[in-house]
């Protein structure tokens, strides 16, 4: 039997990682369409087969690259459309109600800008 949703037991969790610890906690996937994929050929474009591939992947195994207002890129937990440069598929899946954002992602090479 499937469990209900609960509104009076839900917590609402907000966690901040480093760069370092998402990459061990998580392991980013490499893109298995580009060969040369920015991030150390982990991540995936929102356009085209990379888009459709993402698309039909569970939420529980992407996270998304943006740049805050600020200039910082970060990378949050799921599948956000607006703002994205990009995404990442996670080994290990995260919690989907929860929200994790990585903090202090490096920027690209400079070949790989974005």
């Amino acid at each position: 039997m499937a469990k209900e949703f609960n509104i009076d037991n839900y917590k609402y969790v907000e966690e901040h990682l480093l760069y370092s610890e998402w990459l061990a906690r998580y392991q980013p996937q490499q893109n298995h369409l580009i060969p040369h994929a920015k991030f150390n050929g982990a991540l995936f474009e929102h356009d085209g087969p990379q888009w459709e591939h993402i698309r039909a992947l569970p939420v529980q195994s992407l996270w998304t690259l943006f740049r805050e207002e600020d200039g910082r890129l970060l990378i949050r937990n799921g599948l956000t459309v607006r703002g994205r440069l990009g995404y990442f598929v996670g080994g290990v899946g995260h919690n989907a109600h929860g929200t994790i954002i990585v903090d202090y992602v490096p920027e690209p090479d400079p070949d790989e800008l974005l």
